[in-house]
């Protein structure tokens, strides 16, 4: 029982670093479980949030340290929210509503005003925020109504959630980021205090979280946001209780530009260790590489997105052909043979939906050249089966003490192809210092060639004398000394942003705001000044002993030299132009002579180089 206990913690700290929850569990895809078979479910990609705002009379007339209201401070809090999820993931859905306010949107939910509705966040929604966030006191008034003291925030919280049942849009998480320096809410007011423990209640039970930002200082002046008045009790768990909950504030206000893609299951499916016997699984991608958003069609009338629909016809009738119609067809002994769609499914169906054990193998068999894709990572899922983390971890410790991984055959999805995997066990690793997880326990999903994916390749003379060419002991100690220089110390994909991203996303970002400059960002991949100054001697000598430098300056690196062989080139054309000889050269060569006399032939072919060079010299 002990060790079983220490199992489950240490799953649920895993589950707590890959930002998985109830929440999460809950949501399954039950209804798409038919389309991809009876072990793999999929997960609602879009979450909604909603941003709460208090704005009664101690958030509009305390100032925080930078002598800024408190209101203030929430608007621009809101507004950095929406930038970031416009950038982390735009199809997750946010509203922001306000209580204490003189105006409402249901007149029965007296001073709760839905600011902004539960949508997709944009650019117009964001120049609200930040117009909002430089009024003056008078001008914020005139906006949004005065001050209303005798507010029930339970009536904000059930606005909240009405907003997200009427919601159409299948959600993953649900979040309530509630703004607020009232740490005793209703003190002296029993019966609205009552409500409010109920409405939470209610929240808890309808699977969606209730966050408290604190601000200070409070409304009753005091510097420390004290939970243990309401909030405890009623609201955070016994190990989720915070002294001072500002961290969270700081890390919202925080202008982050960093487009990462949220640790939701790619595909839950289960390993079939043999008759009679799965184990459910969710598999995730811990790295993925943040690429330029692709750009979509709009209707240059309406600028609506343009949905891209085709058709295919039969030629001599016109008809319309329907999927059922078409069929496949493949050369087989020199006879063409017809295949049905479904027995093209069929043939691409090698296995079962999921991963099939096949052999365990010592982990000396896996070398590094067998890595032909991006790995993923799976750990157990308690909720499809009961026992899931026991088995799971009693599977890993056995592949760590002996030392060997397993072989599988691994098909996501029914239309999917069969690939072969290794299941790479990896142990858990702890900070010495913190105790806290660093590395998560589980399999490491590595796909494997197939035996006809390994190929000989065949080298010419040339480029095999080239291949068996040895550098000098000399030399390569200097090249290692460079190498030593410049390489980081525990370097990290994570601790550089991507440049061409960042200032993609400026230049937006100007653009959808409106503002006159782009955001000024540091390039983290140029190296600092004191990391040159490190690493000039190994350059120096590195450049000093194969001559580089003085090749590049009066070699083939040199811009003039270039320049003149090109006018060479276009002296020599001539000549062969007017010999009749232009036929006989390549068509590289004929490019060149183009480019350095600045022609534009119709096209890149040979002979119609050869005409525009014939009519430039007038021949």
């Amino acid at each position: 029982q002990i060790n079983q206990s220490i199992r489950n913690k240490s799953m649920a700290e895993w589950r707590g670093n890959f930002g998985i929850d109830s929440d999460e569990e809950a949501n399954l895809d039950e209804a798409g479980r038919g389309d991809d078979g009876p072990g793999s479910r999929s997960q609602p990609s879009r979450d909604g949030l909603i941003v709460l705002i208090d704005c009664r009379d101690s958030m509009r007339q305390q100032t925080n340290s930078a002598n800024q209201t408190l209101i203030k401070m929430s608007f621009k809090c809101a507004k950095t929210v929406l930038k970031r999820k416009a950038l982390a993931s735009d199809r997750d859905l946010v509203a922001v509503v306000l209580f204490g306010c003189g105006k409402c949107s249901n007149p029965d939910m007296r001073h709760v005003l839905t600011l902004q509705p539960l949508e997709q966040p944009g650019a117009d929604r964001i120049k609200q925020l930040g117009r909002l966030a430089e009024l003056d006191a008078a001008a914020l008034e005139t906006e949004i109504g005065r001050s209303a003291p005798e507010v029930s925030i339970s009536d904000a919280i059930w606005t909240c959630q009405s907003i997200f049942s009427a919601c159409t849009v299948r959600l993953g998480y649900r979040r309530i980021f509630m703004l607020t320096n009232d740490d005793n809410p209703h003190d002296g007011d029993q019966h609205k205090r009552a409500q409010l423990r109920t409405k939470i209640l209610d929240l808890q039970q309808t699977e969606i979280e209730l966050l408290i930002i604190p601000l200070l200082p409070t409304a009753s002046g005091a510097n420390l946001f004290d939970c243990r008045r309401f909030y405890f009790d009623n609201l955070l768990p016994e190990n989720e209780r915070p002294e001072q909950g500002s961290d969270l504030l700081a890390e919202l206000l925080q202008n982050v530009d960093s487009k990462a893609a949220i640790r939701r299951a790619q595909v839950r499916l289960s390993i079939r260790l043999g008759p009679g016997m799965s184990l459910p699984v969710s598999v995730y991608n811990l790295t993925r590489r943040c690429t330029v958003p692709t750009a979509e069609r709009l209707h240059r009338a309406t600028n609506e997105r343009v949905k891209r629909t085709t058709r295919k016809f039969l030629t001599d009738t016109a008809e319309v052909l329907m999927p059922t119609d078409l069929k496949k067809a493949a050369v087989v002994n020199g006879k063409k043979v017809l295949f049905e769609q479904e027995e093209v499914k069929q043939m691409r169906r090698l296995a079962e939906t999921g991963l099939s054990l096949i052999a365990f193998y010592p982990m000396s068999a896996m070398k590094s050249h067998y890595h032909i894709g991006p790995a993923s990572f799976i750990y157990p899922d308690e909720v499809a089966a009961q026992g899931s983390v026991c088995l799971f971890t009693g599977l890993l410790k056995a592949c760590l003490d002996k030392n060997r991984f397993a072989l599988c055959s691994y098909t996501p999805r029914s239309n999917a192809v069969t690939s072969l995997v290794a299941l790479l066990p990896q142990a858990e690793v702890r900070d010495p210092d913190t105790g806290a997880q660093s590395v998560p326990p589980g399999f490491h999903l590595v796909h494997l060639p197939f035996a006809d994916d390994f190929r000989k390749l065949t080298f010419d003379q040339e480029a095999d004398e080239l291949r068996k060419c040895q550098a000098a002991e000399e030399e390569l100690k200097l090249a290692g000394a460079l190498i030593e220089r410049t390489v980081a110390d525990k370097w990290s994909p994570e601790m550089h942003c991507n440049p061409a991203l960042q200032a993609y996303q400026s230049q937006l970002e100007a653009i959808a705001l409106d503002k006159a400059e782009p955001r000024q960002f540091t390039d983290t991949t140029r190296m600092s000044e004191r990391d040159i100054a490190h690493s000039a001697k190994a350059v120096d000598r590195f450049l000093k002993a194969f001559d580089i430098r003085k090749r590049s300056e009066g070699g083939i690196g040199n811009a003039a030299a270039k320049r003149a062989r090109v006018i060479d080139a276009a002296n020599d054309i001539e000549a062969e132009a007017r010999a009749g000889q232009l036929a006989k050269l390549t068509v590289p060569v004929l490019k060149e002579a183009a480019n350095g006399l600045r022609l534009k032939p119709a096209s890149q072919r040979e002979q119609d180089l050869i005409n525009a060079i014939n009519a430039h010299f007038g021949l």
